[in-house]
């Protein structure tokens, strides 16, 4: 700790106080720093019953190498957002119309404490997640159970009213039929939802009148999007996405997305021959290290949690998941699995193959998935996928 820590406080100590003041500032009737969540407790007035957490784990990276006006408009924009948020409508009528779903990584929200009320959430694309929002003029709040008992909707009632909502703002919004582009990045503009139009049927398809090709799309951050078309030239911009997603503040996926012969939305993928592939699987392999790195900070279990390994060999990088003999183990879905080898290097073996001689079963509500190992295979199933093992 440098001298200035000792004295003033942590970086995020020091953000948290500021924040802190300009809550106060604003005039709530009380607001005090929990430095354990990294949350400000406030509230807004003396008749509000109980107080409510604004996290600054967002904010502060936002923050991060941003100017002094720039942190102020900031920290003033999540004061609108968050401390003054009006809250969602009670009745399903008012708040129908201002669902939109929303495309996030599929860790995200997994640092809400014990206790609080989760965003609802299911799966829409590897590592990938969807949520629902209220949309509001100046921000946006998550869906959780608690709006759906005041409401007396379901989940899917939900879900299929954002995205009826997002289809029609998208429909409203297409651009004409002549109009092309070879590449073009969509920004955000608060109300637009970029990534989440992933999400509605036909969206993306459509766009191949647009790039004069097959569409590939990128969302590498909350920010918006990268439209262009399957060209030669796409290898560029996998190095681009990936330089942005490492930047963000609110990072969503390092891979491309496309379609399939349907029109459904299916990531980029190439033959493991085409020169394509080692960007196409770099991405892949970091956005799954990124997500099992963050689910495994927020499990609470007994179990040994297995760490998603990022490895290079033969001029490509691959992952790789530890399982080691007679340790209760959590395995992440990995392109190779490593075993033990008495005193010797560990030998790697593909995932088909440990699949074809292990029962690899997922463990329930689990996302990324992940396999309870409780006991180590039998020596003759661990002879044979030794014959099996990779040299790389």
């Amino acid at each position: 700790m440098g001298l200035l820590d000792k004295v003033f406080g942590s970086p995020r100590e020091r953000f948290a106080r500021q924040v802190l003041t300009a809550v106060r500032d604003a005039g709530v009737a009380e607001a005090r720093y929990l430095p354990e969540q990294f949350a400000i407790q406030l509230r807004r007035d003396s008749k509000t019953a109980a107080p409510s957490l604004a996290y600054l784990g967002n904010l502060f990276r936002e923050c991060d190498g941003a100017g002094r006006t720039e942190r102020r408009q900031r920290i003033a924009a999540f004061l609108a957002a968050v401390v003054f948020n009006p809250g969602a409508p009670d009745t399903w009528e008012a708040v129908a119309p201002l669902l939109r779903p929303l495309l996030r990584s599929v860790s995200f929200g997994l640092g809400v404490p014990g206790g609080a009320p989760r965003p609802v959430r299911r799966p829409a694309l590897p590592y990938l997640a969807e949520f629902v929002v209220v949309d509001q003029p100046t921000s946006i709040m998550y869906v959780t159970p608690v709006q759906l008992a005041t409401w007396g909707v379901t989940e899917r009632v939900v879900y299929d009213r954002a995205r009826a909502n997002l289809t029609e703002h998208a429909e409203r919004t297409a651009r004409p039929d002549g109009d092309r582009v070879s590449i073009e990045r969509m920004v955000e503009s608060g109300d637009a939802y970029w990534a989440s139009h992933l999400l509605v049927d036909g969206w993306l398809a459509a766009q191949g009148r647009h790039v004069g090709g097959r569409p590939v799309v990128f969302v590498p951050d909350t920010t918006g999007v990268v439209l262009a078309a399957d060209h030669d030239g796409i290898d560029k911009l996998f190095g681009i996405i990936e330089e942005e997603y490492r930047e963000a503040a609110r990072p969503i996926s390092t891979m491309g997305y496309t379609v399939d012969g349907t029109g459904a939305v299916v990531p980029y993928s190439v033959p493991v021959d085409h020169p394509l592939f080692p960007a196409v699987h770099r991405a892949e392999v970091l956005l799954a290290s990124n997500e099992y790195a963050a689910q495994a900070a927020h499990l609470e279990t007994d179990a040994f949690v297995a760490k998603l390994m990022v490895a290079e060999g033969r001029g490509r990088i691959f992952s790789v998941a530890g399982w080691a003999e007679g340790v209760d183990t959590l395995l992440p879905r990995a392109d190779y699995v490593s075993f033990p080898s008495g005193g010797a290097d560990p030998f790697l073996v593909a995932w088909d193959d440990v699949a074809r001689e292990v029962d690899l079963e997922p463990e329930p509500d689990l996302a990324p998935e992940r396999y309870r190992l409780r006991s180590w295979p039998h020596p003759g199933v661990v002879e044979r996928l030794r014959r099996r093992a990779t040299d790389l």
